[in-house]
């Protein structure tokens, strides 16, 4: 069909293959067919016979076929950690925190101000 590979023993297919497939499983699959059709990983052809199986699947083991044949993700998938030009051992540039710590010292002092005015006005 499409040129994957064996599922290992304790993937879900086959562990719990009598489990009834579910609606999400279905859309899942769905949803990888259609970016691997779109990227060209699988034939128009490829593409039918899967989405016939799942949608004819009434068990997860039913699934094993489509799920041993489904190629694997595009390469295409952004990195998610970047080349950075700090040194090493340092995570980010530190930053001057002076004018946020004077901001919270003044906030501080005016919500202290504002206490005691209230509780001036309360007791007398």
């Amino acid at each position: 069909m499409m040129g994957g590979m064996a599922l290992p023993p304790s993937s879900k297919y086959l562990q719990r293959s009598a489990d009834t497939v579910d609606d999400a499983e279905r859309e899942s699959l769905t949803q990888r067919l259609n970016a691997a059709f779109a990227d060209g990983r699988i034939t128009h052809d490829q593409y039918a016979e899967a989405m016939d199986v799942v949608y004819a699947a009434r068990s997860l083991g039913d699934l094993v076929p489509v799920i041993e044949q489904l190629p694997a993700a595009a390469d295409n998938t952004p990195a998610i950690v970047q080349q950075g030009n700090l040194p090493a051992g340092e995570v980010t540039q530190s930053r001057n925190l002076a004018p946020m710590g004077l901001a919270v010292a003044g906030v501080g002092v005016v919500l202290i101000a504002i206490i005691a005015i209230l509780v001036a006005v309360l007791i007398f």
